[in-house]
């Protein structure tokens, strides 16, 4: 935001503010709604695809600043959205309660090293993408975290087809053990 937009710290501090009270929102509000309609999977695969499309073009698009904000809003309901299905997924897919602490506290731990590391290969990515022209300027680390999202995205889809797939096998097996 400073590079991009000029910002000084208070305005970036009320940006990450307002980006947090997004992602609260979502979790609360609007998260039950769309796992009720979609299910925990589309709405993982939602969500990662909100964050990719928000991160992307909020690096590209400055102006003007209100479609700046929405696209840099996105990424933060996108990031809640899929941050609370992931969780989900991953605790309602643990067999067992110990499995489930274990999974969980993976899934801390990796955002917690992943808050380590990123700092360092993102700051060298943005200075290496600072040399390049308009409108791409700096938004090397951008572009490649919307790209890992969207490869991501298509992963809770993988899970929901494999849990149906063994299902549909648990049922023939019942009905042929029944029949024999």
């Amino acid at each position: 935001a400073p590079f991009a937009l000029g910002y000084g710290q208070s305005q970036l501090s009320a940006t990450f503010s307002a980006g947090a009270a997004c992602t609260i929102l979502v979790q609360i509000a609007l998260f039950p709604r769309l796992v009720a309609a979609l299910g925990e999977h589309l709405a993982a695969t939602c969500g990662a695809v909100a964050v990719a499309v928000g991160l992307g073009s909020c690096s590209l698009v400055h102006a003007p600043l209100p479609l700046h904000t929405g696209l840099y809003l996105l990424n933060r309901a996108g990031s809640g959205v899929a941050d609370t299905a992931t969780a989900t997924l991953v605790a309602r897919s643990s067999r067992g309660k110990e499995q489930r602490s274990r999974n969980l506290g993976l899934i801390q731990s990796s955002r917690a090293a992943a808050r380590i590391v990123t700092p360092l290969v993102s700051g060298e990515l943005f200075r290496r993408s600072c040399a390049a022209p308009k409108p791409w300027s700096g938004t090397l680390p951008y572009h490649l975290c919307a790209a890992c999202m969207l490869a991501a995205a298509s992963i809770p889809l993988l899970l929901r087809r494999s849990e149906r797939e063994a299902e549909e096998a648990q049922l023939r097996e019942g009905t042929a053990a029944a029949a024999g």
